[in-house]
This record gives C-alpha cells, structure tokens and sequence, in this order.
C-alpha cells in the first residue's frame, strides 16, 4: 500500500481544508478528474472550476475513507463525507443542512503522484437530503 498516504493527504488536506498546494503537491499538472458527465483536465481546471465552487458550497467537511485497495499503480477507494451545505447549488436555498455523501474513485498513479481519477458519487442522495424534490411533490 505504497500509495495510501497520499490518498490520505487527497481527503484531508485538498478535500477537508481545499488546501491548492497539497492538491498541486500530490497531483501531475495534467490531472484528469472523471465525475458523471464531465471530465476536468489538468490541476487549473479543477481548481478554478471545482474546488473554488465545492469550497463555497460545501463546508465543514468530515471524509472517512471507509475501504481501499491498491493494486501495482491504481487504488479503489470507498468514502463517506458529511458535510454542511450553504446553498450555491441548483438555486436549493441552505438552512445550514448537514448531508452525507458517499462515493467510489478509481485513482491512477503514475511516478508517485495522481494522474487520473474516475469518481462516482452519490449526488442525488445529497440532493433527497436536501429535500428540493419532496418540496415539488415528487416522490422520492
């Protein structure tokens, strides 16, 4: 498991405390992020279109690294965050709601940093959470 601290550190630091220069540490320039329907590509693009709205977004932020599997150059991860929302997302107004999201990344090294992630995430778990389609009479 040669790789897990730095997973660690992608949780912690560049999650936890959108800390740019622990990202920028532990990721090649060329980074590519894979989440449903977009991919970012290299560390600029992430940072100034996730990480800088996710930072916004989302606050006080637990992750738990649930399970992980490393295999030569890839590691799986399963992880739980819960976090609070202060709105800023699909016009949802924020009373300050604790949410729970959990997700599966496939994470591709190359000479000891991340190159490549693939991220399944359970965004519309948080969005029932935060209850925008109870409040239109769909049932969920």
């Amino acid at each position: 498991m040669q790789h897990i601290h730095i997973v660690k550190k992608w949780f912690s630091e560049v999650f936890t405390k959108g800390d740019v220069h622990s990202l920028k540490e532990i990721t090649h320039s060329d980074l590519i992020v894979h989440v449903p329907n977009h991919a970012f590509n290299g560390q600029e693009e992430f940072i100034a279109d996730f990480m800088g709205w996710f930072r916004n977004v989302f606050v006080d932020d637990e992750w738990i690294i649930e399970d992980y599997f490393e295999s030569g150059e890839k590691a799986v991860v399963r992880y739980t965050g819960h976090m609070t929302y202060k709105g800023g997302w699909l016009d949802i107004p924020s009373t300050d709601q604790r949410v729970k999201e959990t997700g599966l990344m496939i994470i591709r090294f190359e000479e000891g940093r991340i190159q490549e992630i693939w991220c399944e995430m359970s965004d519309l778990h948080v969005l029932d959470q935060l209850r925008p389609l109870q409040a239109k009479g769909v049932n969920t």
